[in-house]
């Protein structure tokens, strides 16, 4: 009997490692092993950081030949100067032909970029004669993207012959203004209540009332004032206004007919000499006039003087005896 029951027991061992080995088998078998998760997580690790480098590489490359334009131009950014409102102006120097033309491809690029970071405030075209062209163009855009704007405009301008000639950037302490209207708001508007509770109280005579209102009218008034100057202020911070001035090549650029220039510039040379001396003659040809009578005038008197002294000094002619004769 013990030792049936020990088979038993051995039958019953055997059958239990048997499941349990059974059941572990499919979990096993659908994890996958450690080391084709880590080098899966490695692959894509490295696909992000290829992809990503891509990303960074692109932009370089496209902004590469605009190297050299954004050296020329003058920047400063928001975070150096906060609270300074800036202004830039470009002055350009470029065929004649070629002015039109350039004024619609910066217009078409303000366009592109939407009301919201570009507008246009003005324009102007002026060719007084042929071969001379001076043109304007004004916009007005967001403060993070002025600076790009301009060296990209200066890219297109160097693509049709042109050059930089001058290039500027104002700024003005918008946010110190700001600050210091505050402070003036602020002691109105205290000076404005106390003469309010004033006015509310009894026993006020009616020419004392008069002059607090005249008061608190004229407290309003600097409130609005300060408060529409603020508002000015925190405008000019939130845009910055950027002029093209455009004018046609001198003397010596290339692309231009030197032999045409040299003459149209020897041209005006000649006439504003002209203008020069006519101008020098209508001046002094009076005062010349005046000099030229008050000698005249000196030598008729000195002359009638001689003449009467030589008749002083010479003896009366004797006249003939008749009777001598």
């Amino acid at each position: 009997m013990r030792s049936s029951s020990t088979k038993h027991a051995l039958l019953l061992s055997a059958s239990l490692i048997v499941v349990s080995g059974c059941s572990k088998a499919p979990d096993e078998a659908s994890a996958p092993p450690r080391e084709s998760v880590a080098s899966s997580d490695a692959a894509g690790t490295s696909a992000q950081t290829t992809a990503s480098r891509e990303v960074v590489v692109d932009p370089a490359a496209k902004a590469a030949p605009l190297a050299a334009a954004e050296d020329q131009t003058p920047g400063i950014g928001n975070d150096v100067a906060p609270g300074v409102a800036f202004a830039y102006r470009y002055a350009f120097t470029m065929p004649a032909k070629a002015i039109s033309d350039m004024q619609r491809q910066h217009s078409d690029v303000c366009r592109k970029l939407g009301p919201t970071q570009c507008r246009i405030t003005g324009m102007s075209y002026e060719q007084p004669k042929q071969g001379e062209v001076s043109a304007r163009l004004d916009f007005l855009l967001a403060p993070d993207i002025a600076q790009q704007f301009g060296s990209d405009a200066v890219g297109l301008v160097e693509k049709a012959d042109g050059s930089l000639a001058e290039a500027t950037v104002n700024g003005e302490n918008a946010g110190a203004d700001i600050e210091l209207s505050q402070h003036t708001s602020a002691g109105l508007q205290a000076e404005l209540t106390r003469l309010t509770a004033r006015l509310k109280a009894p026993g006020l005579s009616d020419d004392e009332r008069g002059e607090l209102n005249q008061r608190i009218d004229a407290l309003h008034e600097q409130l609005g004032g300060e408060k529409g100057l603020r508002r000015q202020k925190e405008a000019s911070i939130a845009t910055t206004p950027v002029s093209f001035a455009y004018n046609s090549a001198g003397l010596f650029n290339q692309g231009s007919n030197p032999f045409g220039t040299a003459a149209q510039a020897s041209l005006g040379s000649m006439s504003k000499m002209l203008a020069f001396v006519v101008t020098l003659v209508g001046i002094l040809l009076p005062w010349a006039l005046l000099l030229g009578v008050i000698a005249l005038l000196i030598r008729q008197r000195a002359m009638k003087n001689k003449l009467n002294q030589l008749t002083a000094d010479t003896p009366p002619a004797v006249a003939a005896d008749p009777a001598a004769l």
